[in-house]
Protein backbone atom coordinates (compact mmCIF):
# COMPACT_ATOMS: atom_id res chain seq x y z
CA UNK A 1 0.00 0.00 0.00
CA UNK A 2 1.36 3.33 -1.29
CA UNK A 3 0.41 6.17 1.07
CA UNK A 4 1.66 9.61 0.10
CA UNK A 5 2.56 12.61 2.18
CA UNK A 6 2.72 15.90 0.29
CA UNK A 7 3.58 19.67 1.17
CA UNK A 8 4.91 22.59 0.52
CA UNK A 9 7.99 24.46 1.86
CA UNK A 10 9.95 27.78 1.97
CA UNK A 11 12.28 28.61 5.17
CA UNK A 12 11.71 25.61 6.94
CA UNK A 13 14.51 23.87 7.38
CA UNK A 14 15.10 23.63 11.05
CA UNK A 15 12.17 22.01 11.09
CA UNK A 16 12.38 19.45 7.91
CA UNK A 17 13.99 16.58 9.40
CA UNK A 18 11.85 15.73 12.34
CA UNK A 19 9.07 16.29 9.43
CA UNK A 20 10.20 13.52 7.32
CA UNK A 21 10.82 11.10 10.05
CA UNK A 22 7.73 11.54 12.00
CA UNK A 23 6.05 10.81 8.72
CA UNK A 24 8.27 7.69 7.56
CA UNK A 25 7.58 6.04 11.31
CA UNK A 26 3.79 6.84 10.46
CA UNK A 27 3.97 4.82 7.63
CA UNK A 28 3.99 7.32 5.11
CA UNK A 29 5.72 5.35 2.23
CA UNK A 30 6.23 8.35 -0.41
CA UNK A 31 7.30 12.39 0.27
CA UNK A 32 6.76 14.79 -2.10
CA UNK A 33 7.86 18.07 -1.08
CA UNK A 34 7.71 21.51 -3.14
CA UNK A 35 9.98 24.16 -2.42
CA UNK A 36 9.64 28.13 -3.12
CA UNK A 37 12.00 31.00 -2.68
CA UNK A 38 13.96 29.30 -0.21
CA UNK A 39 17.18 31.70 1.81
CA UNK A 40 17.55 29.12 4.88
CA UNK A 41 18.87 26.11 2.99
CA UNK A 42 15.73 24.39 2.90
CA UNK A 43 16.00 23.53 -1.16
CA UNK A 44 19.52 22.45 -0.43
CA UNK A 45 19.04 19.92 1.78
CA UNK A 46 15.95 18.86 0.00
CA UNK A 47 18.12 18.15 -3.08
CA UNK A 48 20.29 16.00 -1.16
CA UNK A 49 17.39 14.13 0.80
CA UNK A 50 15.82 13.36 -2.67
CA UNK A 51 19.78 12.25 -4.07
CA UNK A 52 19.41 9.76 -1.02
CA UNK A 53 15.80 8.44 -2.01
CA UNK A 54 14.38 9.50 1.17
CA UNK A 55 12.08 12.17 -0.73
CA UNK A 56 11.29 13.60 -4.02
CA UNK A 57 12.05 17.32 -4.20
CA UNK A 58 10.44 19.55 -6.62
CA UNK A 59 10.41 23.71 -6.92
CA UNK A 60 7.40 25.31 -7.78
CA UNK A 61 7.01 27.56 -10.46
CA UNK A 62 3.96 30.25 -9.92
CA UNK A 63 1.39 31.07 -11.70
CA UNK A 64 -0.68 34.02 -12.08
CA UNK A 65 -3.14 34.85 -9.78
CA UNK A 66 -2.73 32.34 -7.62
CA UNK A 67 -0.89 31.26 -4.01
CA UNK A 68 2.02 29.34 -4.44
CA UNK A 69 0.97 26.55 -2.27
CA UNK A 70 -1.89 26.31 -4.51
CA UNK A 71 0.50 26.20 -7.80
CA UNK A 72 2.16 23.72 -5.78
CA UNK A 73 -0.73 21.46 -5.09
CA UNK A 74 -2.04 21.99 -8.61
CA UNK A 75 1.56 20.47 -9.42
CA UNK A 76 1.29 17.34 -6.64
CA UNK A 77 -2.34 16.62 -8.09
CA UNK A 78 -0.60 15.79 -11.59
CA UNK A 79 2.43 14.22 -10.18
CA UNK A 80 2.96 10.23 -10.93
CA UNK A 81 3.38 9.97 -7.27
CA UNK A 82 0.29 11.09 -7.01
CA UNK A 83 -1.68 8.79 -9.40
CA UNK A 84 0.53 6.05 -7.85
CA UNK A 85 -0.72 6.54 -4.59
CA UNK A 86 -3.31 4.58 -2.50
CA UNK A 87 -3.94 7.07 0.63
CA UNK A 88 -2.83 10.52 0.66
CA UNK A 89 -2.26 13.29 3.21
CA UNK A 90 -2.01 16.85 2.19
CA UNK A 91 -0.63 19.16 5.49
CA UNK A 92 2.29 21.34 6.39
CA UNK A 93 5.40 21.18 8.30
CA UNK A 94 4.13 22.37 11.02
CA UNK A 95 1.31 19.25 11.43
CA UNK A 96 2.33 15.72 12.61
CA UNK A 97 -0.96 12.75 12.61
CA UNK A 98 -0.99 11.21 15.45
CA UNK A 99 -2.69 8.10 16.15
CA UNK A 100 -4.07 6.44 19.41
CA UNK A 101 -4.46 3.21 18.07
CA UNK A 102 -1.86 0.02 17.87
CA UNK A 103 1.11 0.98 17.22
CA UNK A 104 0.61 4.67 15.91
CA UNK A 105 1.10 3.76 12.62
CA UNK A 106 -1.35 5.15 9.97
CA UNK A 107 -1.85 0.95 8.73
CA UNK A 108 -3.44 1.03 12.01
CA UNK A 109 -5.71 3.24 11.78
CA UNK A 110 -6.63 2.13 8.39
CA UNK A 111 -7.38 -0.88 9.89
CA UNK A 112 -9.47 0.21 12.16
CA UNK A 113 -11.86 2.31 9.72
CA UNK A 114 -14.92 1.42 7.89
CA UNK A 115 -13.85 -1.20 4.82
CA UNK A 116 -15.33 1.84 2.39
CA UNK A 117 -13.59 4.77 3.77
CA UNK A 118 -12.81 7.37 1.51
CA UNK A 119 -10.96 9.76 3.49
CA UNK A 120 -11.03 10.90 7.59
CA UNK A 121 -11.31 13.95 8.90
CA UNK A 122 -8.02 14.07 11.04
CA UNK A 123 -9.44 17.21 13.41
CA UNK A 124 -7.01 19.62 14.44
CA UNK A 125 -5.24 19.69 18.32
CA UNK A 126 -4.15 23.45 18.83
CA UNK A 127 -0.14 23.39 20.23
CA UNK A 128 0.85 26.55 22.20
CA UNK A 129 4.56 27.65 22.38
CA UNK A 130 4.59 26.37 25.95
CA UNK A 131 6.89 29.68 27.72
CA UNK A 132 9.05 28.51 25.46
CA UNK A 133 10.93 31.71 23.83
CA UNK A 134 14.64 30.58 22.05
CA UNK A 135 15.01 28.55 18.70
CA UNK A 136 16.90 25.52 20.04
CA UNK A 137 17.85 21.89 18.18
CA UNK A 138 15.19 19.68 19.57
CA UNK A 139 11.84 17.69 18.20
CA UNK A 140 9.07 20.04 18.50
CA UNK A 141 7.04 17.25 19.21
CA UNK A 142 9.49 16.87 21.97
CA UNK A 143 8.97 20.81 23.64
CA UNK A 144 5.58 21.53 23.08
CA UNK A 145 3.51 19.54 25.30
CA UNK A 146 0.48 21.34 25.80
CA UNK A 147 -2.24 21.70 24.12
CA UNK A 148 -5.95 23.42 23.05
CA UNK A 149 -8.85 20.56 25.25
CA UNK A 150 -10.42 18.13 22.68
CA UNK A 151 -13.65 19.81 22.94
CA UNK A 152 -12.79 23.39 22.49
CA UNK A 153 -15.07 24.83 19.63
CA UNK A 154 -13.62 28.38 19.98
CA UNK A 155 -11.82 30.33 18.38
CA UNK A 156 -13.00 28.23 14.67
CA UNK A 157 -9.29 26.92 14.23
CA UNK A 158 -9.63 24.44 16.95
CA UNK A 159 -12.35 22.76 14.68
CA UNK A 160 -10.31 22.07 11.56
CA UNK A 161 -9.05 19.33 10.28
CA UNK A 162 -7.00 18.31 7.50
CA UNK A 163 -7.62 14.74 5.47
CA UNK A 164 -6.15 11.50 4.78
CA UNK A 165 -8.16 10.33 1.23
CA UNK A 166 -7.94 8.09 -1.34
CA UNK A 167 -6.99 10.28 -4.54
CA UNK A 168 -8.88 7.82 -6.77
CA UNK A 169 -11.58 9.00 -5.46
CA UNK A 170 -11.63 12.72 -5.49
CA UNK A 171 -11.46 15.14 -8.33
CA UNK A 172 -8.74 17.72 -7.07
CA UNK A 173 -6.35 18.71 -4.26
CA UNK A 174 -7.51 20.80 -0.95
CA UNK A 175 -5.33 22.58 1.78
CA UNK A 176 -7.72 20.67 3.93
CA UNK A 177 -9.91 18.79 1.97
CA UNK A 178 -10.10 17.06 -1.80
CA UNK A 179 -12.90 18.37 -3.97
CA UNK A 180 -15.46 16.00 -4.74
CA UNK A 181 -16.23 14.06 -7.90
CA UNK A 182 -19.39 15.31 -9.86
CA UNK A 183 -20.09 11.35 -10.13
CA UNK A 184 -18.88 10.72 -6.91
CA UNK A 185 -20.05 10.97 -3.29
CA UNK A 186 -16.88 9.74 -1.30
CA UNK A 187 -17.36 8.12 2.46
CA UNK A 188 -16.49 10.51 5.16
CA UNK A 189 -15.37 9.66 8.59
CA UNK A 190 -13.96 11.50 11.69
CA UNK A 191 -10.92 11.26 13.49
CA UNK A 192 -13.25 7.97 15.52
CA UNK A 193 -14.00 6.08 12.62
CA UNK A 194 -17.96 7.27 12.77
CA UNK A 195 -19.37 8.62 9.72
CA UNK A 196 -19.48 12.86 9.40
CA UNK A 197 -22.98 14.38 8.71
CA UNK A 198 -23.85 14.95 5.68
CA UNK A 199 -23.64 18.24 6.35
CA UNK A 200 -19.79 18.40 6.56
CA UNK A 201 -19.20 15.20 4.10
CA UNK A 202 -21.17 16.62 1.41
CA UNK A 203 -19.90 20.39 1.62
CA UNK A 204 -16.11 20.34 0.40
CA UNK A 205 -16.16 23.62 1.50
CA UNK A 206 -16.46 23.11 5.11
CA UNK A 207 -13.28 23.39 7.05
CA UNK A 208 -15.19 22.81 10.45
CA UNK A 209 -15.75 19.92 12.63
CA UNK A 210 -18.22 21.83 14.94
CA UNK A 211 -20.87 20.10 15.90
CA UNK A 212 -19.67 15.95 15.72
CA UNK A 213 -18.78 14.50 18.79
CA UNK A 214 -15.77 13.18 20.20
CA UNK A 215 -13.85 12.81 16.76
CA UNK A 216 -10.34 12.15 18.07
CA UNK A 217 -10.44 8.28 19.63
CA UNK A 218 -8.66 7.08 16.74
CA UNK A 219 -6.66 10.05 15.09
CA UNK A 220 -5.81 13.22 15.33
CA UNK A 221 -3.37 16.25 13.45
CA UNK A 222 -1.44 17.73 15.86
CA UNK A 223 -1.08 21.42 14.95
CA UNK A 224 2.27 23.12 16.25
CA UNK A 225 1.47 26.65 14.44
CA UNK A 226 3.53 29.06 16.93
CA UNK A 227 6.40 26.73 18.36
CA UNK A 228 8.87 29.01 20.01
CA UNK A 229 8.83 32.67 20.53
CA UNK A 230 11.60 33.54 18.14
CA UNK A 231 10.45 30.70 15.21
CA UNK A 232 7.00 32.62 15.58
CA UNK A 233 8.44 35.83 14.69
CA UNK A 234 10.83 34.10 11.12
CA UNK A 235 7.27 32.90 10.33
CA UNK A 236 6.09 35.92 10.78
CA UNK A 237 8.18 37.69 8.11
CA UNK A 238 7.75 34.40 5.86
CA UNK A 239 3.91 34.73 5.75
CA UNK A 240 1.40 31.97 5.36
CA UNK A 241 1.61 30.21 1.62
CA UNK A 242 -2.07 30.53 0.73
CA UNK A 243 -3.05 33.44 2.44
CA UNK A 244 -0.95 36.46 1.54
CA UNK A 245 -3.81 38.53 2.93
CA UNK A 246 -4.03 37.27 6.20
CA UNK A 247 -1.66 38.76 9.02
CA UNK A 248 0.67 36.01 10.99
CA UNK A 249 0.55 38.89 14.24
CA UNK A 250 -0.01 39.32 17.82
CA UNK A 251 -4.17 38.21 16.88
CA UNK A 252 -2.99 34.98 15.14
CA UNK A 253 -0.67 34.17 18.30
CA UNK A 254 -3.35 34.76 20.35
CA UNK A 255 -5.99 32.92 18.54
CA UNK A 256 -3.41 29.64 18.63
CA UNK A 257 -1.58 29.58 22.16
CA UNK A 258 -3.20 27.42 23.94
CA UNK A 259 -1.48 25.27 26.67
CA UNK A 260 -4.23 24.46 28.70
CA UNK A 261 -3.56 20.95 28.83
CA UNK A 262 -0.97 18.72 28.92
CA UNK A 263 -0.84 15.95 25.94
CA UNK A 264 1.68 13.53 25.90
CA UNK A 265 0.44 11.48 23.29
CA UNK A 266 3.26 12.24 20.80
CA UNK A 267 5.74 11.39 23.10
CA UNK A 268 5.86 7.48 22.78
CA UNK A 269 7.07 8.14 19.29
CA UNK A 270 9.93 10.38 20.70
CA UNK A 271 12.56 7.81 21.30
CA UNK A 272 12.02 6.10 17.82
CA UNK A 273 12.07 9.90 16.48
CA UNK A 274 15.05 11.06 17.95
CA UNK A 275 17.01 7.90 16.37
CA UNK A 276 15.44 8.66 13.28
CA UNK A 277 16.65 12.39 12.91
CA UNK A 278 19.91 11.27 13.72
CA UNK A 279 20.12 8.68 11.10
CA UNK A 280 18.70 11.62 8.09
CA UNK A 281 21.50 13.79 10.07
CA UNK A 282 24.16 11.18 9.27
CA UNK A 283 23.45 11.53 5.28
CA UNK A 284 26.02 13.09 3.55
CA UNK A 285 25.73 17.29 4.07
CA UNK A 286 22.60 17.00 5.64
CA UNK A 287 23.71 18.05 9.49
CA UNK A 288 25.79 20.94 8.08
CA UNK A 289 23.15 22.44 6.69
CA UNK A 290 20.17 21.44 9.14
CA UNK A 291 22.85 24.08 11.51
CA UNK A 292 23.57 26.21 8.93
CA UNK A 293 19.83 26.83 9.12
CA UNK A 294 19.47 27.18 12.44
CA UNK A 295 21.82 29.81 12.10
CA UNK A 296 20.31 31.82 9.46
CA UNK A 297 16.88 31.55 11.69
CA UNK A 298 18.44 32.76 15.12
CA UNK A 299 20.19 35.46 12.66
CA UNK A 300 16.87 36.79 11.58
CA UNK A 301 15.48 36.74 14.57
CA UNK A 302 18.19 38.65 15.71
CA UNK A 303 17.49 41.47 12.47
CA UNK A 304 14.16 41.33 12.63
CA UNK A 305 14.24 42.42 16.62
CA UNK A 306 16.13 45.16 16.13
CA UNK A 307 13.57 47.03 13.63
CA UNK A 308 10.92 48.99 15.94
CA UNK A 309 7.76 46.88 14.45
CA UNK A 310 9.88 43.58 15.26
CA UNK A 311 10.60 44.41 18.58
CA UNK A 312 6.74 45.56 19.43
CA UNK A 313 5.86 42.14 18.43
CA UNK A 314 8.53 40.05 20.31
CA UNK A 315 7.30 42.48 23.50
CA UNK A 316 4.02 41.51 23.06
CA UNK A 317 4.39 37.83 22.12
CA UNK A 318 6.58 37.13 25.26
CA UNK A 319 3.83 38.72 27.31
CA UNK A 320 1.36 37.18 25.91
CA UNK A 321 2.13 34.05 27.67
CA UNK A 322 -1.26 32.22 26.97
CA UNK A 323 -4.61 32.01 26.26
CA UNK A 324 -7.58 31.37 28.06
CA UNK A 325 -10.22 28.81 26.96
CA UNK A 326 -13.66 30.31 27.37
CA UNK A 327 -16.25 28.99 29.44
CA UNK A 328 -18.77 26.87 26.86
CA UNK A 329 -21.42 29.64 27.15
CA UNK A 330 -19.44 32.39 25.81
CA UNK A 331 -17.57 30.19 23.28
CA UNK A 332 -20.88 28.85 21.72
CA UNK A 333 -21.83 32.86 21.53
CA UNK A 334 -18.58 33.58 19.75
CA UNK A 335 -19.10 30.86 17.42
CA UNK A 336 -22.57 31.63 16.21
CA UNK A 337 -21.39 35.08 15.52
CA UNK A 338 -18.56 33.99 13.57
CA UNK A 339 -21.27 31.94 11.61
CA UNK A 340 -22.70 35.54 10.66
CA UNK A 341 -19.39 37.01 9.34
CA UNK A 342 -17.75 33.78 7.51
CA UNK A 343 -16.29 33.75 4.44
CA UNK A 344 -18.07 31.79 2.06
CA UNK A 345 -15.40 29.25 2.16
CA UNK A 346 -14.87 28.77 5.77
CA UNK A 347 -18.85 29.03 6.55
CA UNK A 348 -20.77 26.71 8.76
CA UNK A 349 -23.68 26.54 6.94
Amino acid sequence: MKILAATTVRNEAPYLLEWVAWHQLIGVTDILVYSNDCEDGTDRMLDLLAEQGVLTHERTERAPERSIQWSALNAAWKHPMRKAADWMLISDLDEFPVIHVGDGRLGDLLAALPGNTDAVALGWRLFGANGIVALADRAVTGQFTRSAPADMIQPIAATFFKSLFRPAAFSRPGVHRPRHRKDNQPVWVDGSGHALPPIIAGNDKRLSLVGVPDYRQLAEMHHYSLRSVQGFMTKAERGLPNRADKAIDLGYWIDRNFNSVENLAAQRMLPQLTRHIETLKALPGIASLHEAALGWHRDRFAAIVKTQAGYDLFGQLVHAHDSIVLPPALQRQLLRMFGSVADPDRSLQ
